[in-house]
């Protein structure tokens, strides 16, 4: 059975190439000459750099729960594809915190009451996400 799955080496690779384009982009482009495709750009290099490397992490679980449980049955293998999926989900879902905490930051809004928000809204869509995957 051919699995569709990013391989480690590959999510390896978007990390190292986000954080040299997070780190050449902050350091080379002034902010208030960017404008608003400059914020994107930051923005979205931020969010593939969090979501690889949950993603790695999630991977990495994986695979230790493999190792850990060699033997598989169908419905071992049907729940842990499930699993698969949802977590791809929650990865996404968690990836987007730290863009949520920086905007706050970035317009003087970043107190505990904000957080505590974001913690909410985040804990909600991953309710979501669990009950409806």
């Amino acid at each position: 059975m051919v699995r569709h799955r990013i391989s480690l080496i590959v999510i390896l690779a978007i990390i190292i190439l986000a954080a040299i384009g997070l780190y050449l982009f902050l350091n080379l482009v002034n902010p208030l000459v960017a404008g608003p495709l400059g914020i994107l750009v930051a923005f979205a290099l931020i969010y593939v750099f969090c979501l690889a490397t949950l993603l790695l992490i999630v991977r990495f679980v994986e695979i230790v729960d493999r190792l850990l449980h060699p033997v598989m049955t169908e419905v071992r293998e049907d729940k842990l594809r499930r699993m698969h999926r949802r977590s791809n989900y929650i990865v996404a879902a968690l990836s987007l915190v730290p863009i949520f905490l920086l905007s706050l930051n970035s317009i003087g809004q970043l107190g505990f009451r904000d957080v505590a928000l974001v913690v909410a809204i985040e804990g909600l869509i991953i309710f979501y996400i669990i009950r409806r995957v």
